[in-house]
């Protein structure tokens, strides 16, 4: 069963700017809404060229919930409650796609989101949908990606975070991934990629603060050249 529940929906005080790339965010539980602040940031100084429009949450209670308030960002929470039958989460697919296009969401941004999007959302929604994957994902299945030193950087497929980032302590280097996201999960057109040093003392709760900072960075320089992000998901 597909519930959609609509919590909070203010927004007050966004004004309509020329050229404006219209966002949408979408939220896992656990996810704390660092991308999102970073995003909003650099909107208020300026930087990027883009709104905030909708922060949809994949369960009510989210620890998002606090960047959502402090901000005045329009919420929904769209959860689906079996995620193991496939006719609830095409219809869920579609339903999350209709809601975009009906805000005229241009980049939808996951952050932690782990409802594995149906081939109904990407025929229905009329956006980009960006991720980020704390590995660096190859341009083509077979042909990994090399760090600075030569050594062959973790593509951490299917890997939840902290064991994804854990892969990287033995190495010189850690990456993330931005990226187009596609019916498979962990792969797609690579936007950016980024790349901090590792550090002996380094442990997940450490690296993993660094690596995001610089994944903030790297959606930040994406979202200055949004129509190219348009236009790739297009072709």
């Amino acid at each position: 069963m597909v519930v959609k529940t609509e919590i909070l929906e203010n927004g007050a005080g966004q004004e309509e700017r020329s050229g404006i790339t219209h966002l949408a965010f979408l939220v896992s539980k656990k996810s704390t809404g660092s991308n999102l602040q970073a995003a909003v940031d650099a909107i208020n100084n300026q930087i990027i060229n883009c709104q905030v429009d909708l922060v949809i949450g994949e369960e009510l209670d989210i620890k998002a919930s606090d960047v959502v308030r402090r901000n005045n960002l329009p919420l929904e929470v769209k959860s689906l409650l079996d995620r193991k039958s496939q006719t609830e989460r095409k219809a869920y697919g579609k339903e999350l796609a209709e809601l975009l296009n009906s805000r005229g969401i241009q980049i939808a941004i996951l952050e932690g989101f782990s409802i594995i999007l149906s081939r109904e959302y990407f025929e229905t929604f009329k956006g980009a949908t960006l991720n980020i994957h704390p590995g660096l994902i190859p341009d083509e299945d077979g042909k990994p990606i090399l760090f600075p030193d030569g050594t062959e950087a973790p593509w951490n497929k299917g890997l939840m975070t902290d064991k994804a980032v854990a892969n990287f302590l033995p190495l010189k280097y850690a990456g993330s991934t931005w990226h187009i996201v596609t019916e498979e999960a962990d792969f797609g057109p690579v936007l950016k990629r980024v790349i901090v040093d590792v550090l002996p003392e380094d442990t997940v709760e450490t690296l993993y603060p660094r690596l995001k900072r610089a994944e903030h960075q790297g959606l930040i320089g994406i979202l200055k050249n949004p129509q190219e992000i348009i236009e790739y998901n297009q072709k």
